[in-house]
């Protein structure tokens, strides 16, 4: 199916609902060229996907990387914070 549509002033662009309902995900991963822009639908959250993309791969679970990540987020907040 080919449809025309514009921007809007936000650079939005309307996917028309058939279009949409034949996607069927949220999550879409965009590229393009100056030729073409191309979505790709993700079938899970970003952080679901890549740990299928590593999977047996990573020595830790998504779980474990998640925990982590909030720690180091935290202490950098923290020193932030200290600084003013």
């Amino acid at each position: 199916m080919e449809k025309i549509v514009n921007f809007d002033k936000q650079g939005r662009i309307y996917i028309p609902e058939r279009l949409r309902k034949m996607i069927q995900h949220k999550t879409l991963v965009i590229s393009g060229s100056s030729e073409e822009i191309c979505l790709k639908p993700l079938e899970e959250g970003p952080v679901l996907a890549l740990g299928k993309l590593g999977k047996g791969k990573l020595k830790k679970s998504i779980k474990q990387l998640k925990k982590e990540a909030r720690k180091e987020v935290e202490k950098s907040v923290v020193k932030k914070i200290r600084r003013y």
